[in-house]
Formats: structure tokens, C-alpha cells, sequence
């Protein structure tokens, strides 16, 4: 196992700054994930950690030692990538045994690890036949394993499962997870779905225009976001980010939104707001299942009226789409009670409810209790 520091690394194509003053600390063993938009730079950070392209400003160390120099072919690297990478013309079991033969292993090793290997990959039956004759699915677990069987320092994996079937994605989810475990190796996950990252990752590094927004552990990100894009970006349905100016009144502090609906803040966020004298756009963040219908469960949660617009059902969960005025807020229908046209009063749990500064777009105040 291998750990690995990126160190205040820049990347420039040009004017161009496709990576800016990153820096990670990925301890061995671990699986991490990289999630952003696509041009966000993850896929370059990966680049620079395989030795396929250099940083302009910064290091890489695997287990402290600095990689400056060092040739992609000796750094020990496993790739996955999107399309597979696989001969197509050779047969399974040959391009399972590829990466062996190249480092002239023994043959009679050569052919109980790519056995073995093809036995764990599911893919004993499939040893004698061409690899183009594979379906895409099975592709990709060929690719899996024709990189696993070198036992490489790392595994780069560059968003390898974006071509599968949505079934077989969620499969393929576990079962990295599960090699991951056995073979022991560290792990860089390049992907710009966040149920991905979340499911597999140990810690997401959650990136922005080539900056680093946050890293840390999958809950972490998802109950205690540093700024409005980790807040808008993970988490699905995706939270809720009301935005309008703040107003001070009686004593009392409101968030005044567009159309001119107001939240009567409370609690914590309320607390949050207070405290940032000098700001005068302020926006709440709430995920849908802390909003909800029905009796106040707290004297501090915020109530709010409009009607219910529209409802959706994602699988056993029904999302209702509330409206009042020219604000639309997401909740979870617990008790699939709602209907379209119904004039509700509704409430935003204070204490699960985040503040953000609308001019830098940082979160204010701490973290959730």
C-alpha cells in the first residue's frame, strides 16, 4: 500500500490554470475519490499523480518521496479508464496475462494468477474466447482485473463505470468496493456523479475550477458543507438553497426571497446570520427530507405557507415541490399525504438548516449538531 501528498501542486495549459494550489494527503489503503463538474480538473490531478503530465508548481510524493522525474512506467500504476483499454483481439486470458509477461514473471505464475484472477472477475468461462467478443459490462471487469492482477502501488480509476448499464453500475459499485478491500491498494477515483463518490469513497476531494472546495470523509461533505457549491453539489435530491436579503426587524431576523416571500429565521441559522454583521444577502440551505407538513416538531423550526405544485416519486420516496410565491422549496412526503393543488402550512427544521454568505458564498458559523 502506498500513500501519496500532493503539495500546493498548480497545473498551467497556457494562461490556463486547470489545477491551482491543490493540496491532498491520501494515506495507504484508502479510497478517494475526486468529484466535480467535468473541466473542474480532477481528471488532470489524476495525470499528474500517474507522471503523464508534470505540475507547473508543487509536488507529488508517493509515501514521501517525491516523484519529480520518475517515468509513468516506473512509478507502478494501475489504470481503469472510461473505455476500457483492453485488447480486443487477444483473448482474455491473455490480456490478464499481459501485464506479467511484460515484467517476464513465471509462466506457470503467469497462469495461476491470471486464472485465478478471471475466477474472481467472473470471467473463468470466458478464459479461451476473443476479449471483443465480450459484452460492455464485462469489458470493463476484464479491464478491472487485467490491472489488479500487477498488484500495482495505486489504482487510478478515471469515471471507468459511466458506460455500464444503470444495474449493473450499482453492482459494479460494491464489487470496487470489495476489491478495493482485498487487494489492499490505495485507490484515486476520478468521477463527476457524487452517488458514486459517496458509495465508494472513504473521502471525497470535491473540486472546483481546478481549487480544492473541501475534503473529507462522505458524511462529512454531505452534513457539513464548507460553501455553497459542496452544499448544492453533493447530496441527491439536492438540497435546498434559498437566497434573498436579510432583514432585521422588531428584534426579529428574516430572509427576505425573491417575490417577497419570507423565512422567519430561527435557531442556529438565525444565530449564524447574526453573527455576519456585514452581511446583507444571506441564503439557507436545507435538505428536503428536514422540511415537512403536519404538526411543528419544534418551536424554533420556521413555518412556512404555500401549495403543493407538483409531486414525485423517486423509487420509495415521494418528493412534493412546494410552492410560495416565486419560491419553489423540495421535501420529502413521509407520510404521502400530499397532493397537488393542497394549500399547506409547512416547516423548515432551524437546527438541521445551514447559512451562507451570499457574497463569498462561505458557510457561517459551525457545524451541525
Amino acid at each position: 500500500m502506498t500513500s501519496i501528498q500532493i503539495n500546493n501542486v498548480t497545473k498551467r495549459f497556457g494562461e490556463f490554470v486547470a489545477v491551482d494550489d491543490l493540496t491532498l494527503d491520501i494515506t495507504e489503503g484508502e479510497f478517494v475519490a475526486l468529484l466535480g463538474p467535468s473541466g473542474c480538473g480532477k481528471t488532470t490531478t489524476m495525470n499528474m499523480i500517474a507522471g503523464l503530465e508534470d505540475p507547473s508548481e508543487g509536488s507529488i510524493s508517493f509515501d514521501g518521496s517525491d516523484l519529480s522525474g520518475m517515468r509513468l512506467q516506473d512509478r507502478n500504476i494501475g489504470f481503469v479508464f472510461q473505455n476500457y483499454a483492453i485488447f480486443t483481439h487477444l483473448t482474455v486470458y491473455k490480456n490478464l496475462a499481459y501485464g506479467l509477461e511484460v515484467r517476464r514473471v513465471a509462466r506457470s505464475e503467469v497462469d495461476r494468477k491470471s486464472r485465478a484472477m478471471a475466477e474472481r472477475m467472473g470471467l473463468f468461462d470466458r478464459l479461451d474466447e476473443s476479449a471483443g467478443r465480450l459484452s460492455v459490462n464485462e469489458m470493463q471487469k476484464l479491464a478491472i482485473g487485467r490491472s489488479a492482477i500487477v498488484e500495482p502501488r495505486v489504482f487510478l480509476l478515471d469515471e471507468p463505470l459511466s458506460n455500464l448499464d444503470a444495474s449493473f453500475r450499482a453492482y459494479m459499485r460494491a464489487e470496487l468496493k470489495v476489491l478495493q478491500r482485498e487487494f489492499g491498494q490505495t485507490m484515486i477515483y476520478v468521477t463527476h456523479d457524487q452517488i458514486e463518490a459517496m458509495s465508494l469513497a472513504d473521502k471525497i476531494a470535491i473540486i472546483d475550477k481546478g481549487r480544492l472546495m473541501q475534503y473529507g470523509a462522505a458524511l462529512e461533505v454531505y452534513n457539513d458543507p464548507r460553501n455553497r457549491f459542496v452544499a448544492n453539489f453533493v447530496g441527491s435530491p439536492r438540497m435546498n438553497l434559498l437566497d434573498g436579503d436579510l432583514k432585521h426587524e422588531a428584534g426579529r431576523l428574516r430572509l427576505v426571497l425573491a417575490g417577497g416571500a419570507e423565512i422567519p429565521l430561527a435557531g442556529q441559522a438565525a444565530a449564524d446570520f447574526g453573527q455576519a454583521k456585514s452581511t446583507q444577502k444571506g441564503s439557507l440551505g436545507i435538505r428536503p427530507q428536514h422540511i415537512y407538513a403536519g404538526e411543528r416538531r419544534s418551536a424554533d423550526d420556521m413555518e412556512m405557507k404555500g401549495h403543493v405544485e407538483q409531486i414525485e416519486r423517486v423509487g420509495p420516496t415521494r418528493l412534493a415541490y412546494l410552492q410560495v410565491q416565486e419560491t419553489r422549496f423540495l421535501s420529502v412526503d413521509e407520510q404521502d399525504r400530499l397532493r397537488p393543488g393542497d394549500e399547506i402550512a409547512f416547516y423548515l427544521t432551524a437546527e438541521k438548516s445551514l447559512a451562507f454568505d451570499m457574497a463569498t458564498g462561505d458557510r457561517l458559523g459551525g457545524r451541525l449538531q
